[in-house]
């Protein structure tokens, strides 16, 4: 049945989901810099054009029929529908998914995990495809695995939703889904033809930093804005989003520290953990369980890729590791 309707408007729910739809979409952008420091210098603006490019493919897919199959009305759990095909719904607002605020900026906000979480899967195959078919693969990637993913974990009639899994903010959805994603990819494409497990190929950590830094800031709507609306449980995301990046930081930072060499990229990177682990659960868990959840993942992520040289796989930045790595903890 379809609940779309109009209702009282919310201007604070309102401005609030609007400036958590503009810090997630910042992440993309910001995810390029994070990447692009970190890979080889004539790989770097491949990297940054892999990033970017999926805010184009994705919101044109995502308007056209991606929200619609992810959310639209259906009435059999578990399969999209095409209602919403091209966003028609105009200005009206949604009993289930937007009650205070227009439908239109739940699509603009839940478009932005749809850009991000392609773009994540680009750390992992970093000089070994052709652009024209990597904008193909995004495209097809987006319709048959992010879209039925996000309908089964976030919509009203999701089979997994039905079955009791708990994703706040995109632990299943983004990052499960990237990093494995991510895994199979490189697996796919094979090595890099100058492939050496024990090298380090940074060649702009100030790139990285800023990257890091924009991501931090834009994690907060990432978690702060699928409370869906500015009230407490919002204000519960956003410290505990904080809280599990401090807590990767200071952790990657301290054993780097025990083990005699300090690295800004291991810096950068600690944070990440944190707050990819503590996504999922940031809106059901207390600020001090946020703590543990970064310190518990940044262990667990430092010392997989201490393997890493034993894997065959060329992940190219860990994002199996990282990603997958850091919501297995």
């Amino acid at each position: 049945m379809n609940t779309t309707k109009l209702l009282n408007h919310d201007t604070g729910d309102n401005a609030w989901m609007m400036t958590s739809t503009a810090l997630v979409l910042l992440m993309t952008p910001a995810l390029a810099f994070f990447y692009g420091g970190l890979v080889d210098r004539k790989n770097i603006l491949n990297q940054l054009f892999l990033s970017f490019i999926c805010m184009g493919i994705v919101f044109v897919q995502w308007v056209l029929f991606g929200f619609s199959f992810a959310f639209g009305p259906s009435t059999k759990i578990g399969y999209g529908s095409f209602e919403w095909l091209a966003l028609h719904f105009g200005e009206s607002e949604n009993a289930l998914y937007s009650p205070t605020y227009p439908l239109l900026t739940f699509a603009a906000y839940q478009a932005t995990f749809a850009i991000i979480t392609p773009a994540l899967i680009s750390g992992a195959i970093v000089g070994r495809m052709k652009l024209i078919p990597y904008m193909l693969f995004i495209f097809i990637w987006s319709t048959i695995c992010y879209d039925p993913m996000a309908r089964w974990v976030w919509s009203t009639n999701g089979w997994l939703k039905h079955l009791g899994t708990l994703d706040f903010a995109g632990g299943t959805v983004v990052h499960i889904l990237s990093g494995v994603s991510g895994l199979v990819a490189s697996i796919i494409l094979g090595k890099r033809a100058d492939f050496d497990p024990r090298s380090t190929t940074a060649h702009n950590l100030p790139f990285t930093i800023l990257g890091t830094g924009l991501l931090w800031v834009g994690w907060s709507g990432f978690n702060g804005g699928s409370a869906n609306s500015a009230n407490g449980i919002a204000a519960l995301a956003l410290v505990n989003t904080n809280a599990a990046a401090a807590a990767g930081l200071i952790t990657w930072v301290v054993i780097d520290a025990i083990r005699g060499r300090v690295s800004i990229s291991g810096a950068c990177v600690g944070p990440i953990v944190g707050l990819v682990a503590v996504t999922p659960a940031c809106g059901f868990i207390q600020p001090g369980w946020a703590l543990l959840f970064g310190v518990i993942a940044a262990c667990m992520v430092y010392f997989l890729l201490l393997l890493k040289h034993y894997m065959r796989v060329d992940d190219t930045l860990d994002v199996a590791f990282v990603h997958g790595g850091g919501i297995f903890k």
